[in-house]
């Protein structure tokens, strides 16, 4: 995270390197580099507010999975819409993929840009949560037993 921050603030650096240099035609210039302060800005403070209020990326509870791993974390995914999960690899990275009945469930109560960046991690990722596990506390298998075992716990209860 404390990674991720300094590269957003690298290129918050960035754009204002770009507004400050002339150009014989300053529209372009200046709309890239108020968008990169912007969005790479808004991500600075997210990051720094992750670092500062240290929550669990992942709760398992006798609802479900609480997913506030990042900025479109899912939030609560019951037990009963889960229909299976799995480690996901995407570009070097692990996540815990978790894939639901219903494959527009996070879309559909998402709104805003969390909506349009849940709608692109649908298109790189077949899972409709994805949880990147280097940001947990603990191991991929640590984690993955304990939802083995709360996800049986909470499908027992509901039959």
């Amino acid at each position: 995270m404390i990674i991720l921050a300094v590269f957003c603030l690298v290129f918050v650096a960035v754009g204002i390197f770009i507004l400050s240099v002339p150009f014989n035609e300053p529209m372009w210039p200046m709309v890239i580099g108020i968008l990169t302060i912007a969005v790479f800005g808004l991500c600075f403070l997210y990051y720094v507010k992750v670092i500062v209020i240290r929550e669990p990326a992942v709760v398992i509870t006798k609802e479900g999975i609480i997913d506030q791993s990042s900025y479109i974390g899912a939030g609560l995914v019951r037990w009963e819409d889960i229909e299976a999960i799995d480690l996901v690899n995407f570009s070097g990275q692990v996540f815990l993929g978790i894939f639901t009945f219903d494959s527009e469930l996070i879309i559909n109560r998402s709104s805003g840009m969390e909506k349009l960046f849940n709608q692109l991690n649908k298109r790189l990722l077949p899972s409709q949560v994805n949880i990147p596990v280097n940001n947990l506390a603990c191991s991929a298998d640590d984690l993955v037993n304990a939802i083995g075992e709360r996800w049986e716990t909470g499908m027992k209860k509901e039959s």
